[in-house]
């Protein structure tokens, strides 16, 4: 019997599945067990945009950990994390003049749904509307549609 991706509790466990995903090019289970990694980060926040962020900073790290071919942290965002928090790094990233490194990472790499200005759009809400309509205007000028703006 075959393990599920979601039955995966192990960041380290779904990264030898996404090995192994590479190696038999099956893309949708390498996809898969990257998502979930993700999941795991964020699950746990009970804050929906907490998860959210933290989902985001995994899938950053994770692609820097590719890149470098070794463990890395995102050290510079981390410790804005531990002195400004999460609302202000969002914030921060979402009205900055020039895409973030992490931006052009994730949007490089297909996901775009997890950068800072999608979740800021996702939870518009929780944000002043200059802070939104800059997260928008950066997903536009990158080719890509932003979401609906959340109320939450």
């Amino acid at each position: 019997m075959t393990k599920q991706i979601s039955d995966y509790t192990s960041a380290d466990e779904l990264r030898q599945v996404i090995a192994n995903a590479k190696r038999y090019g099956n893309k949708e289970v390498e996809i898969a067990a990257f998502r979930r990694i993700c999941e795991l980060e964020g699950s746990a926040y009970g804050d929906p945009l907490i998860r959210r962020f933290y989902e985001m900073l995994a899938a950053y790290e994770e692609l820097l950990t590719e890149k470098n071919g070794r463990k890395t942290a995102a050290v510079r965002t981390r410790q804005k994390i531990k002195n400004k928090g999460e609302i202000v790094c969002l914030s921060d990233w979402a009205y900055s003049k020039q895409p973030t490194l992490g931006f052009r990472t994730l949007v490089e790499s297909s996901l775009a749904h997890l950068t800072a200005e999608w979740i800021v759009i996702e939870f518009g809400g929780r944000f002043p509307d200059w802070v939104v309509s800059s997260a928008e205007q950066k997903l536009l000028a990158a080719g890509i549609t932003p979401p609906m703006r959340g109320a939450e």
